[in-house]
Order: structure tokens, then C-alpha cells, then sequence
């Protein structure tokens, strides 16, 4: 058990290490689930596409956040837009994304493609 929790943190702090050296990109998508999901349900259909989404060239980390409303934010950091736009393409082709995306509105979401020009931390 400690060596998966030492593994995960491993590659964590080895992500964060690569956006701090280099520049990198974040997707921002925002979306509200489908009427008839329950938060609990979209959550965990959401969660389950990191299995698909790390797989991608290109992909450093993904975070993913809802609020009481029902909104929910996907930021997805990437090493470049290029590869960001890359991927999206392809997962538009992927039955598994495909069966995942359902739990979202398709007419409640955006996406936003951006260049880091800055990073704090303290």
C-alpha cells in the first residue's frame, strides 16, 4: 500500500516538476450533467475517463471540480495546445470517452484552449 501511495506521489511531483520547467497548456472545460444523473454518478463516469485521457502524448495532469450548482470545471494540462487538440480529436473517436461523455449536457459545455504565461507558488 505504501508503495502505490510513494508511486502516485512520485509521478505527482514529477508532473509538477515538468510544468514548473517548461512551458505548458491547460484545456479548460466547463459542462453540467445530463438530467437523470445523479452528482455521484457523473463524478464517477468523469473520474473514469483519466483512464483514457492519460494515454494521450502530451498529457501532464487533469483536475477536475463541481459546486453546489451542478457546474463542473475539467482543467487539463498539456504540453502544448497542439497536442491538447490532438487528443480531443482522437477521443471523439473512442467508444469508451463516447459512453462517458453522455453524462454531459453537450449544449452546457466549453472548452478553452491557453498558453501558461504564469505560475505562483508559494
Amino acid at each position: 500500500m505504501l508503495s502505490m501511495f510513494l508511486c502516485c506521489a512520485t509521478t505527482f511531483s514529477q508532473n509538477q516538476n515538468l510544468m514548473k520547467d517548461k512551458p505548458y497548456s491547460i484545456e479548460v472545460v466547463l459542462f453540467e450533467v445530463m438530467p437523470g444523473y445523479s452528482t455521484e454518478q457523473a463524478k464517477d463516469a468523469i473520474t473514469s475517463l483519466n483512464d483514457i485521457v492519460k494515454l494521450y502524448d502530451g498529457f501532464i495532469d487533469r483536475t477536475t471540480a463541481s459546486n453546489l450548482d451542478g457546474k463542473f470545471i475539467d482543467l487539463l494540462y498539456w504540453s502544448d495546445i497542439k497536442s491538447a487538440k490532438k487528443a480531443g480529436e482522437d477521443i471523439m473517436k473512442n467508444p469508451k470517452a463516447l459512453a462517458i461523455f453522455e453524462v454531459i449536457r453537450p449544449e452546457s459545455m466549453q472548452m478553452f484552449h491557453m498558453d501558461v504565461f504564469n505560475q505562483f507558488e508559494e
